[in-house]
């Protein structure tokens, strides 16, 4: 019998989200989401077209909400 396939996922292969996943665990909107991404927050995109692929690294998300951090 055939072994089932299992990821070998090393720690930090998850920290890749998207744009729903960001918006569900900071509790904020697809368009605030859109604002920061004209503002400075970083994200990947994997492809040429308009519906290419956009991931965020959380790193990148908790620096950019580090970065705008009021008193």
């Amino acid at each position: 019998m055939n072994e089932p396939y299992r990821l070998n996922l090393q720690s930090g292969d998850l920290d890749y989200l998207t744009k729903k996943q960001v918006c569900q665990k900071y509790n904020i909107s697809h368009m605030t989401l859109e604002k920061w991404k004209t503002v400075g927050l970083k994200y990947y995109k994997i492809g040429n077209s308009r519906t290419s692929m956009i991931k965020y690294k959380v790193e990148h998300v908790n620096d950019f909400l580090e970065k705008h951090l009021v008193n």
